[in-house]
């Protein structure tokens, strides 16, 4: 983390990455914190700093999606959502938007919930699906528990969303769980 510190905060770099690790316990909780909520300004700066670095490659992830042909086992597009999702305390649900012809047009956080349920209306993802005159869809989530199965409510509320699609003219192609260390599709998995 110091490393990360380093062009931001200069020779105080370890010693605030040594602080930020004892405060929070991982980089990925550092991540996570909220700098607002932080009482130590120099904590709170570092906070900001580490966020800015991850919102720098989120972008950089993301900008090398931008207009190409995305599919689900493209590890460009895995290694952005698990930048994007992985790290996150609670479950988020993420769509990503193509054409026709499989091209990015955009992603969006369409809901965020608890530890272990998201609750979110499918005419919010399909609205906007629509707005953006988008031909497939992708979906991701992520388990915060580490564990990538999917649970009964993740394959039930998937088969519903498949229909919806189906009915308005759009191809969910997949639906991806995300963890820092693996990705669970539910096209490969035969559960779409």
């Amino acid at each position: 983390m110091a490393d990360l510190l380093s062009p931001f905060a200069g020779p105080r770099a370890a010693e605030l990455a040594e602080r930020l690790i004892g405060k929070f316990g991982s980089l990925g909780r550092a991540l996570s914190a909220d700098p607002d909520r932080i009482g130590d300004a120099d904590l709170a700066e570092a906070c900001r700093i580490v966020h800015a670095a991850r919102r720098l490659t989120e972008s950089a992830l993301r900008e090398k999606l931008d207009g190409t042909r995305v599919r689900s086992d493209d590890p460009r597009l895995r290694a952005y959502l698990q930048a994007l999702l992985a790290t996150a305390p609670d479950e988020r649900f993420h769509a990503i938007f193509l054409d026709g012809e499989s091209r990015y047009l955009r992603d969006e956080t369409i809901a965020s919930g608890g530890v272990r349920q998201i609750q979110f209306k499918a005419r919010t993802l399909f609205g906007r699906a629509l707005e953006l005159d988008a031909r497939q869809l992708l979906l991701a989530h992520n388990h915060p528990s580490g564990d990538c199965r999917p649970s009964a409510d993740d394959i039930e509320a998937t088969k519903a969303l498949a229909t919806i699609a189906s009915a308005l003219d759009v191809d969910l192609v997949d639906h991806l769980i995300v963890t820092r260390s693996q990705v669970f599709s539910f096209g490969a998995a035969r559960l779409l």
